[in-house]
């Protein structure tokens, strides 16, 4: 007998901190982000790299990408696929995406598969200025490291 009532405690007992546990992550979770943002519609079009900024040793720099032998356009497509094609030091890449926008970020997933990069970015009017860690680390210029890379694209 004692064994089927001490049983019946135990279980309700789990049902109770089960219930408890829930309703606190329930209240606690932040509304702000329960309905993620998706706004594609802004990013549809061409996007021409205009723009490097970032940290050196020395401070913070800006230069055009053709002082470091980069070109790259960003094609958004309003079927949610896109196409990265990149110049660097010659050589040409050309890679196809999924992409959709998620609270302030840019989620791009590779038509071949692999994990999402995910691309932190601001748009004012015909600029975009991406946080290019996902994309292009580090470059260098007059023997120089630049780090923490803004990349500016401006749409066609």
């Amino acid at each position: 007998m004692k064994n089927k009532i001490g049983n019946k405690k135990d279980n309700n007992m789990k049902k109770i901190i089960f219930l408890i546990i829930s309703l606190f992550v329930l209240t606690s979770c932040n509304t702000n982000n329960s309905n993620p943002v998706l706004t594609n519609s802004g990013l549809i079009g061409t996007w021409v790299l205009t723009s490097i900024s970032g940290s050196t040793p020395q401070g913070s720099i800006t230069i055009t990408p053709g002082l470091v032998g980069i070109s790259m356009t960003l094609v958004f497509k309003s079927d949610n696929t896109a196409i990265l094609s990149m110049v660097q030091q010659g050589q040409t890449t050309n890679q196809s995406y999924t992409w959709i926008t998620l609270n302030g970020t840019i989620v791009l997933t590779s038509t071949t598969g692999g994990i999402p990069i995910i691309i932190p970015y601001t748009q004012t009017g015909n600029k975009i200025n991406v946080n290019s860690s996902s994309i292009l680390p580090s470059i260098n210029y007059n023997g120089v490291t630049i780090t923490s890379i803004m990349l500016e694209f401006t749409k066609q």
